[in-house]
């Protein structure tokens, strides 16, 4: 290095050589910083992916109604309701003529995720068992539960779906959403949606 040679004396070429020091360890230290930001972001390794929806926001897209939350876009944003609400002034309807809400779509599986999706779920007769949560992922896999993991005395109760993607859904994208099987109106009310990469071995 020309620069080095220059050095009149030995006082300033100590001086360089401790600037390159300190240089080099504080790009490996900001490479470090940075990297970890992108890791907790899920940008870098394992994701953790929560989407959510409390029935409050519509927006259009495409000239249909969705909810809106957080950025993202769920189905049944035409069929608000104020008569039983969870939280807040609205929740999602369905019944017969309206069977499916609070849909959501998520592309590029990698085969090895586990999902936890919850919502509440309200009906003034016994056919609130027809009210389930659904995730499917076209011609390879379908799994619905209503499983009750809470009540309210109101008579809201949280059901939850768990389950792990299964390897062949890799690169395919997977739809979750609320239904209804029957007649009887049952409402729905603060949708979540967790996906979470698993460690790999």
């Amino acid at each position: 290095m020309q620069e080095f040679k220059n050095f009149k004396n030995t006082t300033q070429r100590q001086q360089f050589i401790k600037f390159l020091k300190n240089f080099g360890r504080d790009f490996i230290f900001m490479g470090l910083v940075i990297f970890g930001g992108l890791w907790f972001l899920g940008v870098v390794g394992k994701t953790n992916n929560h989407f959510a929806c409390d029935a409050e926001t519509v927006k259009q897209k495409n000239r249909k109604n969705f909810f809106f939350k957080d950025g993202n876009y769920f189905t049944g944003g035409d069929l608000v309701s104020q008569d039983f609400v969870f939280e807040g002034k609205n929740s999602l309807l369905l019944n017969g003529e309206n069977g499916y809400g609070f849909q959501l779509n998520y592309e590029y599986l990698k085969g090895n995720e586990e999902v936890v999706v919850w919502v509440w779920r309200y009906a003034e007769g016994d056919w609130k068992n027809a009210g389930q949560i659904v995730a499917t992922v076209s011609g390879k896999f379908w799994k619905a539960s209503q499983e009750i993991v809470e009540t309210k005395p109101s008579g809201w109760e949280k059901i939850q779906l768990k389950f792990q993607v299964p390897e062949q859904t890799q690169n395919e994208i997977m739809s979750v959403y609320c239904w209804n099987s029957q007649n009887q109106p049952i409402y729905f009310d603060d949708f979540h949606l967790v996906i979470q990469e698993k460690e790999e071995l």
